[in-house]
C-alpha cells in the first residue's frame, strides 16, 4: 500500500515537472491590467521607471527654504534627528540624463526622501577627540563650534570639568556638528 501511494506521488510529481502548456492572454486582457496611457508593446520605458544611473536629482541643500518643499526646521534642526519621528522628508526634482531615451516627462519629483546632510563628521572620531584631545577643545574645534572651543582652549576644558560634560554630551547625543548634519556612523 505505501509503494503505490509512493509511485501515485513520484509520478505526480513528475507529471507537474514535465507538464507544459501554454497560457493564452486576449489582447483585451492586457489592455485591462495596462493603464492607457502605457503601451506595452513600445520599448521605451517610462522616465521615472529607470534607475537611479540614468537621471541626476536636485540636493536637498540646494531647495530654497521659501519652498514648501523645503526641509523645514523641526527640534530646532533642519537636518536630520536623532529618531524617525524627529526626520523631515520632502521630495526631490530629478532630471534625466542627455542621451538616454524614455517616455514621458524627462524632469519628475521623487518623494518621501529624508532631510538628512551628511558631511565629514564621524562619531568615533570625535568621542576620540573628545576623550583623549578634549582639553584642548579639538573636539569642538571638529564639530565647527568654533567661539566655545576657543573659550574651552583658553580654560583648558573648563580645569576638566567642562571636558567631562563634552564627553557625557557627546554620548548622548546632545553635542551634534555644527552644521546640522548626521554623523556618519562607520569608517
Amino acid at each position: 500500500m505505501i509503494n503505490f501511494i509512493f509511485l501515485i506521488f513520484f509520478f505526480g510529481y513528475i507529471h507537474c515537472l514535465t507538464y507544459q502548456d501554454e497560457i493564452i492572454v486576449s489582447l483585451k486582457e492586457i489592455e485591462e491590467i495596462y493603464d492607457e496611457n502605457i503601451d506595452p508593446y513600445n520599448p521605451l520605458v517610462p522616465c521615472d521607471f529607470l534607475p537611479s544611473d540614468y537621471y541626476e536629482c536636485e540636493s536637498i541643500e540646494d531647495i530654497p527654504e521659501n519652498e514648501t518643499r523645503s526641509c523645514q526646521k523641526k527640534n530646532g534642526r533642519r537636518f536630520g534627528g536623532e529618531k524617525y519621528v524627529e526626520v523631515e522628508h520632502t521630495s526631490i526634482r530629478c532630471r534625466i540624463y542627455d542621451g538616454i531615451h524614455c517616455k514621458g516627462n524627462r524632469t519628475f519629483f521623487i518623494d518621501n526622501i529624508p532631510c538628512i546632510k551628511y558631511s565629514s563628521h564621524y562619531f568615533l572620531s570625535t568621542l576620540f577627540y573628545s576623550i583623549f584631545l578634549g582639553l584642548f577643545a579639538v573636539d569642538r574645534f571638529a564639530l565647527g563650534h568654533i567661539g566655545i572651543a576657543v573659550g574651552k582652549m583658553i580654560t583648558l576644558g573648563g580645569l576638566g570639568l567642562w571636558w567631562i560634560i563634552d564627553i557625557i554630551l557627546l554620548i548622548s547625543g546632545k553635542l551634534m556638528p555644527q552644521d546640522d548634519s548626521n554623523w556618519i556612523i562607520q569608517h
